[in-house]
């Protein structure tokens, strides 16, 4: 609605109803346009809380799913290296020397 609309609508209210009942009519129109004004802006922040809730969630989700990626990693590893320690105590050639000698060598020359 236009600015002209709304004040040939004034005028038409003020000649049927009569300049008392105008003014209240427009004091309870106000109150309810501003009851429903507030109502809208509640609705909008709720919606806004809503998503923010939404996104801290995914968030969760994504941090917890990496977090359970590196767990399966660390321990894929532990168990590579447990492998490869019980394959060098089967082979019985194990070397831990800086220079390559096994411990055997290694404890002969000390």
């Amino acid at each position: 609605m236009d600015f002209p609309e709304i004040l040939i609508i004034l005028l038409v209210a003020m000649v049927v109803l009569g300049p008392e009942k105008t003014i209240e009519l427009a004091t309870k129109l106000g109150e309810f346009l501003r009851k429903i004004r507030e109502t809208w802006d509640e609705l909008r922040y709720q919606m806004y809380i809503e998503s923010l809730n939404k996104k801290i969630m995914e968030e969760s989700e994504q941090t917890q799913s990496l977090e359970e990626q590196q767990e399966k990693g660390v321990l894929e590893y532990i168990e590579e290296v447990k492998a490869k320690e019980v394959e060098e105590n089967e082979s019985g050639t194990t070397q831990n020397a800086s220079d390559g000698t096994s411990k055997g060598t290694q404890a002969k020359t000390d």
